[in-house]
């Protein structure tokens, strides 16, 4: 995907990093460090799963962005379907994509045209992606768990937890200030930068080349923070069922920083995660029979202009 087209997924990119920080932060015997570690586990090996995925963001107490999405996928064959809901402002996009029938459908609710996307390797990028996604090398979630650890030291014991009737329960973890790890706090501010600040050489992509998503709107929600930006608190919470799967997560993000031009701003990201149907999901499917369709050919160029460059 460009990336000025991953600015859409900025907050939850970064509320990811800070997640996995958390989750991953120093072993030992915590038992709430432990607890929420088995649970994200058991938890990424459900392949049919409803996800819920909202991200809000707040700048100095105005919204700038809300973006709500519903996942459904099965676990076979690759199919799924997802709706998203992006809210800047006063302009609202939605975008409905379909994985059925070895066919990728996407429909923008500004049009009633249902794009069917085909290109040479496009099914096995699908394919790759989901072996990628479900058969991870054991090996390399060792290593990424050492060095995690490595960078975020003793943090394992902010993380706490309550138990709940039936063996479930709610894992909580919450920084400020100077609990947060320089090196980490160092990081995450690289990455807002550079994730915010627009490149001036590359013009963003239009409609037409983004499948009817309108990126500038997306950027221009966002602030452009330049300077003394910091993690000022990070908060998580999650709710975790008898059978050991998460399903619920928060997360909340205070960051605060200047723009170009001197401005304060504090800024904050708000994720909200939930599971449910569990092992029973059914994702959406579209009768095409009737509708307006239009083909879009992926090729070299068109490819270019997502950003990959393989």
């Amino acid at each position: 995907m460009n990336k000025k087209l991953a600015m859409m997924g900025l907050g939850v990119a970064v509320g990811s990093m800070m997640l996995v920080t958390s989750v991953y932060a120093g072993v030992g015997d915590a038992p709430g460090y432990e607890a929420f570690k088995s649970a994200f586990k058991e938890t990424a090996k459900v392949d049919n799963v409803t996800r819920q995925v909202n991200v809000s963001l707040q700048d100095n107490g105005a919204q700038l962005l809300n973006v709500k999405s519903t996942i459904k996928s099965s676990g076979k064959n690759q199919a799924g379907s997802a709706e998203v809901t992006v809210q800047s402002g006063e302009e609202q996009q939605t975008l409905q994509f379909y994985n059925q029938d070895g066919k990728q459908i996407v429909k923008t609710g500004d049009s009633d045209v249902y794009k069917v996307l085909e290109g040479d390797g496009m099914q096995g990028k699908f394919k790759d992606h989901e072996r990628t996604g479900h058969t991870p090398d054991p090996q390399v979630i060792s290593e990424v768990e050492n060095v995690v650890d490595a960078l975020v030291g003793n943090l394992k014991n902010y993380v706490t937890m309550d138990a709940k009737a039936g063996n479930a329960k709610d894992i909580h973890f919450k920084l400020s200030g100077s609990q947060i790890s320089p090196v980490v706090n160092t990081i995450g501010s690289l990455v807002i930068k550079h994730g915010t600040v627009e490149n001036n050489e590359r013009p963003l992509p239009a409609k037409a080349d983004s499948l009817g998503v309108d990126v500038t709107t997306l950027k221009n929600s966002l602030p452009q923070l330049t300077s003394d930006i910091k993690m000022d608190e990070v908060e998580m919470n999650a709710s975790v069922d008898a059978d050991n799967h998460i399903t619920n997560q928060t997360a909340q993000i205070h960051i605060s920083g200047k723009d170009a031009g001197g401005k304060t701003h504090d800024v904050v990201l708000s994720v909200d995660m939930t599971l449910s149907s569990l092992n029973s999901t059914t994702p959406d499917t579209v009768d095409l029979n009737g509708k307006k369709l239009e083909t879009v050919k992926f090729d070299e160029n068109s490819r270019k202009n997502w950003g990959d460059n393989k």
